[in-house]
């Protein structure tokens, strides 16, 4: 059991879905089409070996917003994991067919606090947002050196919404990073296997390990 949610995004392998699912993750994210997803035939294959977390869809682009709420329906999948630069109206029609959605919102080293702060303001009909400090190379320790903005500002950015935070604690205990912040959870993102049925997971071990919890 972790003591805090995490949300495990880039789901494509059954490797990655059953080591995220035995460490009870809260939600399991599958892409779909483009370059690096899956098709529903493979995600549903593998929700067969899996149970415990929520599921959930991450798409780049809702061009077709009806068709994509078809999809979800058919195939028993109520969440969606949508980039910030999906268009107002789509989310909007999402959410009014009941569809739970969840933003990625990217966060750049030339972003300014403000530019954050803009960010998640407009994801007003979002269930949670995932703050994705890793996108751009951006790790605990450059905010506490005060890059692209400094740590302390980081409480006034959750007060508001439900977030959750994607970024490389290095050293810092992520137990008592979760109790001095208002985070919803972490988020973590699959890869590739190594090769087939086999993948080291050296780098996630620890966040998970830190977060373990015998209660």
């Amino acid at each position: 059991m972790l003591a805090t949610p995490v949300i495990a995004t880039g789901i494509t392998h059954l490797t990655d879905a059953r080591y995220f699912a035995a460490w009870e993750v809260s939600h399991l994210a599958f892409p779909l089409g483009g370059p690096v997803g899956i098709d529903w035939t493979t995600l549903n294959a593998m929700r067969e070996w899996i149970t415990g977390p929520e599921l959930m869809v991450e798409v780049d682009a809702t061009g077709d917003p009806a068709g994509l709420i078809e999809q979800l329906r058919a195939n028993d999948i109520h969440r969606l994991l949508l980039p910030n630069s999906a268009p107002a109206a789509s989310q909007k029609l999402l959410t009014e067919a009941g569809v739970e959605l969840f933003i990625r919102i990217p966060v750049a080293g030339y972003q300014s606090l403000e530019d954050v702060r803009e960010a998640l303001a407009e994801q007003a009909v979002a269930t949670a947002v995932i703050l994705d400090f890793e996108a751009g190379g951006i790790t605990w320790a450059d905010l506490q050196d005060g890059h692209p903005f400094a740590a302390t500002a980081l409480t006034q950015l959750l007060a508001d919404r439900r977030v959750y935070l994607e970024i490389s604690l290095g050293a810092t205990d992520p137990k008592a990073f979760a109790g001095a912040y208002p985070i919803a959870g972490f988020a973590v993102r699959g890869s590739n296997e190594e090769k087939v049925g086999y993948k080291s997971y050296d780098d996630l071990d620890p966040l998970f390990e830190g977060l373990e919890t015998f209660e």
